[in-house]
């Protein structure tokens, strides 16, 4: 496997940001794992 540099990483706008923490029933198109995350939410500054 060849190790190449990534390209730039575009965050996307706040809003989207931590979705399903702010709407927690809201809409996941993964339909998740069941499982939380270990590290918990970020903190929305």
């Amino acid at each position: 496997t060849e190790i190449i540099d990534a390209p730039e990483f575009y965050y996307a706008e706040d809003y989207h940001q931590q979705y399903l923490a702010k709407v927690p029933n809201g809409y996941c198109g993964l339909g998740g794992t069941g499982l939380s995350c270990p590290v918990g939410v970020a903190e929305m500054g």
